[in-house]
């Protein structure tokens, strides 16, 4: 009878362990869900006037960029005188701030025409030519100011050697002078 004894008592034990089992439960919650951000929004242009500068582009200086230069039809240029072009940055609709750097390579002037050697004749600026542009700023644009001068007479290879200063600048009539410009606007990478 011990045996049987036995047997009861572990048939009694899970028996209770049975009945505690269901009746006494684990309260547990759960949720699931997705967690969203939207993105900023990346917008910035280069425009010359209303045209949007494009991955490789070509500025033509005008009748506009080019006058009141003395004895020297508009839209030219010539020796002594100067052609200005505004370059809009524009970042309104962007979201983020964003910095810009734009450079001249003053080393590779190429013309159409003529003697290309006297590329150091002209110089090149591009200002300002670094900068930022905050998300809270009020417009959100930058007018960036592109001057090509041709030097003039008075410079020192004109005092030293006319003839030959004169042959390089004739040599150069009618070309188109192409200087390469580069434009770059990047996002402030934020901390």
């Amino acid at each position: 009878m011990k045996g049987n004894k036995k047997i009861l008592a572990i048939a009694v034990l899970l028996l209770l362990i049975a009945v505690s089992y269901t009746t006494y439960a684990i309260y547990k919650t759960s949720v699931a869900g997705n967690a969203e951000v939207t993105a900023a929004k990346w917008e910035v242009a280069f425009k010359d006037g209303s045209a949007t500068l494009e991955d490789t582009f070509t500025v033509t200086f005008g009748e506009d960029d080019c006058k009141n230069n003395a004895h020297v039809k508009n839209g030219k240029i010539a020796p002594g005188a100067t052609c200005t072009k505004k370059i809009l940055l524009d970042a309104a609709q962007t979201e983020v701030d964003v910095t810009y750097n734009a450079t001249v390579d003053t080393d590779n002037i190429t013309a159409t025409s003529g003697n290309t050697e006297n590329a150091n004749e002209f110089t090149v600026e591009l200002t300002p030519a670094t900068g930022t542009i905050e998300y809270g700023d009020a417009t959100r644009t930058k007018e960036l100011t592109l001057t090509v001068t041709w030097a003039g007479e008075d410079d020192s290879e004109a005092q030293t050697n006319p003839d030959k200063k004169n042959d390089a600048d004739t040599g150069l009539q009618g070309a188109t002078i192409t200087v390469p410009v580069t434009l770059v606007a990047k996002q402030v990478v934020g901390s």
